[in-house]
């Protein structure tokens, strides 16, 4: 039993942190540096305080009344408060979201608020929303826990050996960056539904669990696979014997966006389970959001 609790805490941990690296929302300071104790002797420390939190922040217009929220990444920091998609977070720690306007480049000022108070928020803080929901105003609070990373001498969604995850080398020219995702926020009544994004530029990407990606601004190309449930085709449990049919997608990254891809399901074709007929991988939705 002892063992069994051992290995559940190790998983938690290792989870948080792929949860730090790889949330669509993630407020960090490179500022917030500290020495690591133990194992990690002296190398400096990054504190990362995540949400896993993606909201809709296209402009200050859209974010007038509030910061929509689109989507939660499961057992995130977003999830555990019970965040919602149609929640509109109203105020942050007394702060409100509200009427802030765009900043410079036309997103929204709301959510670059939300990102500075989450940052600089002490651990022993819990971290409050205000919450409008079904005409009704909620508070949501929970207790904050940030990540201390090492320094890795590179940047978030860079890989080990210093590259983004389409492969550009760190410190090339680049004409920005943003980021791609298939977080499975779709409206079903438009018969969208989950991906897996199998292979971006020709390799797999990663870690585990990672629903959002960041790579530099331009054209990628995607090999994705459909994750839609057998009860929405309408032919029964035929639905069950469809195989391999993964569709390529080629997409273009605007910098300082995030694409969501999910399934368009073709009812008209769910008899063609063999050559894949009956969906197609598509572009949604495309959000304003600040790629650093």
């Amino acid at each position: 039993m002892a063992q069994t609790r051992v290995r559940q805490q190790v998983r938690r941990s290792v989870a948080a942190i792929l949860l730090a690296l790889s949330s669509a929302l993630v407020a960090a300071s490179s500022d917030e540096r500290q020495d690591l104790q133990g194992a990690q002797g002296d190398e400096a420390a990054r504190r990362v305080a995540a949400l896993g939190l993606l909201v809709d922040s296209t402009n200050g217009q859209r974010a007038q009344d509030g910061l929509h929220v689109l989507g939660t990444t499961p057992g995130s920091a977003a999830d555990h408060l019970g965040l919602r998609p149609g929640d509109v977070i109203v105020a942050v720690n007394g702060e409100s979201l509200r009427s802030l306007g765009s900043d410079d480049r036309g997103h929204a000022l709301a959510s670059a608020t939300l990102k500075t108070v989450v940052a600089s928020l002490p651990d022993d803080v819990p971290l409050e929303l205000h919450v409008a929901r079904a005409g009704t105003e909620v508070t949501l609070s929970a207790p904050l826990q940030a990540v201390y990373l090492p320094d890795l001498h590179g940047e978030p969604g860079m890989g080990a050996s210093g590259t983004t995850v389409d492969g550009t080398a760190q410190g090339a020219a680049s004409d920005g960056c943003g980021r791609i995702s298939m977080f499975d926020v779709a409206p079903r009544g438009d018969r969208l539904y989950a991906v897996k994004i199998l292979l971006l530029d020709g390799s797999t990407p990663g870690p585990h669990g990672t629903q959002s990606f960041r790579v530099r601004a331009g054209e990628h190309h995607l090999l994705v696979s459909e994750n839609i449930p057998t009860g929405a085709m309408g032919i029964g449990t035929m639905a069950s014997l469809r195989r391999n049919t993964n569709k390529a997608l080629t997409v273009t990254v605007k910098p300082g966006t995030t694409l969501l891809i999910a399934a368009q399901l073709h009812l008209a074709n769910t008899g063609d389970l063999v050559h894949g007929g009956y969906w197609d991988p598509v572009v949604w939705k495309e959000i304003a959001e600040a790629c650093p």
